[in-house]
């Protein structure tokens, strides 16, 4: 009997505690502005700055959100120590994010093995940061194997060979035919060599979504049809491979992972390494190699 009621007094603090259940507001302070630097710059090609300013958290996301974020009125210039270049505001649809700075002294088109600066003014606020291109590493080829039950649909894999110098870091991207920007691949796109410094590398990644996942905001979906992330007989799988410097890849890698659990409350908060002095963001330079096959 003395049981019996240890469980009846449990039931009844339970009820009781429940029914003071009530809803509570939180006023959420308005957080500070800050500006955000999203710049790379590629062997063979021209600087691209996106400068955009920070937004509450919890800020509906909408188009016309995010077209209020960026900052149109910025002094963008860029230097190798001895050549300048002010950036030009561009609006191109065709690249991701559509508004950015570039490029057009011919002299600081990037160059592999060469350190750039980077000089944001932007809201009142001067903001700074540098980057080297590292040497591209070539790949070598590209194959596909079916992956699961159905025989038109399977992985790609990537060989290359990993230079003998310890402390390279890079970045994998890829995109289908059709899709308007390269995407990172799906799971870990960010890799280094400390488990395979100097080895014929062999590395399978799976297809991405044309856009990244946060970016539909009506489904959340990151694959938008049955082939998931597989690659299907007939698809031009395209590759970016990149290599990068030590402060780009932790940038990257925790902007990566900051990413990878957006949305998700069970997971470990994630800061991002910017190597940004005076603001947020990442300046990212870029050894490319690209290889493109076809699927049979």
């Amino acid at each position: 009997m003395k049981k019996r009621w240890h469980i009846i007094f449990s039931v009844l603090l339970l009820a009781g505690l429940l029914s003071c259940e009530s809803e509570i507001d939180i006023d959420l302070p308005t957080p500070e502005t800050l500006v955000v630097v999203d710049a790379t710059i590629e062997n063979g090609q021209y600087a691209k700055v996106a400068v955009t300013k920070t937004a509450p958290y919890f800020d509906v996301i909408s188009i016309s959100a995010l077209s209020a974020i960026f900052i149109n009125n910025a002094t963008v210039i860029l230097s190798d120590g001895i050549n300048y270049d002010t950036l030009q505001l561009t609006i191109d649809a065709a690249q991701f994010p559509p508004i950015f700075y570039k490029g057009t002294n011919p002299a600081l088109i990037g160059q592999e093995w060469k350190k750039y600066y980077l000089t944001v003014y932007a809201l009142g606020d001067t903001l700074t940061s540098s980057t080297t291109i590292p040497g591209a590493v070539p790949v070598d080829s590209i194959k596909w194997e079916q992956f699961g039950t159905d025989d038109s649909l399977g992985l790609g894999w990537i060989y290359f060979k990993e230079p003998d110098t310890l402390g390279n870091f890079y970045n994998l991207l890829c995109k289908r035919q059709g899709y308007p920007f390269f995407v990172p691949v799906p799971g870990q796109s960010i890799s280094n060599d400390q488990l395979a410094n100097g080895q014929y590398i062999e590395f399978v990644f799976g297809r991405p979504s044309p856009t990244p996942s946060w970016f539909n905001t009506a489904t959340g979906d990151t694959i938008p049809d049955e082939d998931g992330v597989r690659w299907r007989r007939g698809d031009t799988i395209s590759v970016k491979f990149c290599s990068i410097d030590f402060h780009s890849y932790e940038f990257l890698r925790t902007y990566d992972d900051a990413a990878s659990s957006f949305g998700n409350p069970f997971s470990a908060p994630t800061f991002v390494a910017s190597n940004i002095n005076g603001g947020l963001g990442g300046f990212v330079g870029i050894g490319v190699s690209y290889k493109t096959y076809i699927v049979p």
